[in-house]
């Protein structure tokens, strides 16, 4: 009986301990099913999405990328926020049915947006940079797996104006030409990463990162331009080259006391806010990417050279044989046969053969050290992409035919920078000033990262010789051949030039190309111009009757005219749109009977011009809107 009691008792032991063992088991599963409910439910959807493991984050943004200003304070570039579309492709079950309904509303084909959908990836983006109706949108439908994130996108509120001289970025806010390009380390802000989360319903949210905007900014560039002289020089060099149905037209405006680049323009128009839109020709910033032989405008320097050499001076007589000299066997011809004449004289008719026997008194040697120290052969070093050197063969290869032409500007090259900083030693008194056109740089707090501060500069005339080229140049404007170029009220002192198009060491017979260079007033000259239109049609096609009258224009606009501006703005005073919303704003605008021009989304941030201020020469307000202001 004993040892039955024994044994019930162990098989009861044992029981007992399957059950306890089965109870343990039972309540490890179920502890494992509670932790993955909660896992799925709560944790797993609040950690970011992975690529794979070990990383996080699916993709990383610029910061703020810093804003473009004129001298005075204009907005010639900044950033708004757009939405951008993005999903989670490995969560989307019904791939079709979301392909459908995405390509319908971003205007995607269905079948590119399908094969996206196919991807493996955790984050793709489906359309970035979108209207920001079609952002409310997509928002509305509240579709799981799918997100909106706000992104960056640069705007230029004035359109053409200085398009090449900017540049532009790409969709990444990647400077890919011009101010953008050269200055791109500067103005990126830095990356910031963009965490993306799920709610409890699968919902995607993107979170921006923990840091600040105020650190991810890139800094803001202050240009010498000027808005207003921009905008004077684009349009009568326009008009110009439609009216003389040319094939393109560039000019600059320039200080030639201190080298402050004013307007920098090329025609026909380039406007970066739809940069695809354009061939890389049209991109080009032809001021100072463009080389041409400069014609007669060289003989402004070869006299200047000469004089300052003493191998001549303003009593010297030049035999100009009556507009026909030969030298070996070729010929060279003046387009106003004059017989001797003294070196004013040369330079207002314009002689050919007085340049090709001044410059023999001179010597090609001397001439080049003179051309060399004017800035020709090299780069300004401007700080802008794309710049030429120019062609300035030693004069070791002078022939004595070459030496003539070099004399009325064949068989060199220049750009138009290189002729303004050229003509602003004349007109400065003889001093070399190095062209800029960055006035600061500053970060977003305010503190100074650069400042422009001229340097030492080398005499390259004597003051003597250039208060005499002023005289000379101004006679030229007066009563030779750029007498188009006179402006009522102001002395204005230049030279006219006009040189066959060369190309694979040939001249072409119908395609000229014509320049005019000169400043005023004569006597202290505030700007130096340099206007250039190339291939104008016609019989007509030299630089008195097209370069000059643009210059007289343009200055005439600026120093003269003080209703100029008034012609081509509205005096109105700008009313204020700050912190209104786009429907409001509209209606303000509509109240006003002005145009505004709306980019973003949200509420008004900021508006140029200011409230209060005068309607620009553009006739039209800029509002940039942004969400959550």
């Amino acid at each position: 009986m004993s040892n039955l009691i024994n044994s019930l008792k162990e098989k009861e032991t044992s029981f007992n301990k399957r059950v306890k063992i089965i109870n343990i088991l039972f309540t490890i599963i179920f502890s494992i099913m509670i932790g993955k409910i909660f896992y799925l439910g709560i944790i797993d959807n609040q950690k970011p999405l992975k690529y794979s493991a070990g990383k996080s984050n699916p993709f990383t943004l610029s910061g703020e990328r810093g804003d473009i200003y004129d001298a005075n304070g204009e907005t010639l570039a900044t950033s708004v926020k757009y939405p951008s579309i993005f999903v989670n492709p490995r969560a989307i079950k019904n791939k079709d049915k979301y392909a459908k309904i995405l390509s319908r509303e971003l205007g995607i084909s269905f079948d590119s947006l399908r094969k996206k959908l196919d991807s493996k990836k955790y984050f793709i983006w489906v359309k970035r940079l979108v209207d920001p109706k079609i952002g409310k949108k997509i928002k509305k439908l509240n579709l799981k797996h799918v997100g909106i994130q706000m992104e960056s996108k640069r705007v230029y509120p004035s359109g053409h104006l200085a398009g090449q001289l900017l540049g532009h970025t790409n969709i990444d806010q990647l400077g890919l030409e011009g101010i953008e390009y050269e200055y791109n380390k500067i103005l990126s802000g830095k990356k910031k990463t963009i965490n993306i989360y799920k709610d409890g319903m699968g919902k995607i949210i993107a979170g921006n990162s923990t840091e600040s905007n105020i650190n991810n900014s890139g800094a803001n560039i202050t240009l010498t331009i000027n808005s207003k002289y921009q905008f004077i020089l684009e349009e009568e060099i326009k008009n110009t080259v439609k009216e003389s149905k040319s094939l393109r037209g560039y000019g600059i405006l320039m200080n030639p006391n201190t080298g402050e680049i004013y307007a920098m323009a090329s025609y026909p128009f380039f406007n970066p806010n739809n940069y695809s839109d354009y061939d890389e020709l049209s991109k080009k910033n032809l001021p100072i990417w463009n080389l041409f032989e400069p014609g007669s405008i060289m003989k402004s320097f070869l006299v200047a050279s000469a004089i300052d050499n003493k191998s001549i001076d303003e009593t010297t007589i030049i035999d100009c044989e009556n507009g026909k000299r030969k030298i070996g066997g070729h010929t060279i011809r003046d387009v106003n046969p004059k017989g001797k004449l003294d070196a004013e004289g040369v330079l207002r008719f314009s002689s050919n053969i007085g340049a090709s026997k001044i410059i023999e008194k001179l010597t090609g040697e001397k001439y080049y050290e003179y051309l060399k120290s004017f800035g020709f052969g090299k780069k300004t070093n401007i700080g802008l992409p794309g710049e030429g050197s120019g062609l300035l063969s030693n004069p070791e290869k002078w022939s004595k035919i070459k030496l003539a032409n070099v004399s009325f500007g064949q068989g060199i090259s220049v750009s138009s920078l290189q002729l303004a900083q050229a003509l602003s030693i004349i007109a400065n008194g003889g001093i070399f000033i190095e062209p800029h056109i960055v006035k600061s740089i500053k970060k977003v707090d305010g503190s100074v990262i650069y400042a422009f501060k001229p340097k030492k500069q080398k005499r390259v005339l004597k003051y003597q010789t250039s208060k005499i080229l002023r005289d000379m140049l101004r006679e030229v404007v007066e009563s030779g051949s750029a007498y188009r170029a006179n402006i009522k009220g102001v002395n204005v002192s230049g030279k006219t030039g006009t040189a066959q198009f060369a190309a694979d060491g040939k001249y072409h017979k119908e395609r000229f190309i014509v320049s005019f260079i000169g400043f005023a007033p004569s006597e202290m000259p505030e700007l130096v111009s340099v206007i250039t239109i190339d291939y104008p049609k016609g019989p007509n096609a030299y630089g008195g009757r097209w370069a000059a009258p643009t210059f007289k224009r343009t200055i005439e606009k600026i120093l003269v005219d003080e209703d100029a501006f008034t012609k081509v703005s509205d005096n109105r005073k700008a009313p204020s749109f700050i912190g209104k919303g786009k429907k409001e704003a509209l209606k303000i605008a509509k109240d006003n009977k002005i145009k505004i021009k709306i980019y973003g989304n949200g509420f008004v941030k900021k508006q140029e011009p200011g409230p209060g201020e005068r309607i620009s020469y553009l006739d039209e307000i800029n509002i940039f809107l942004e969400p959550g202001i």
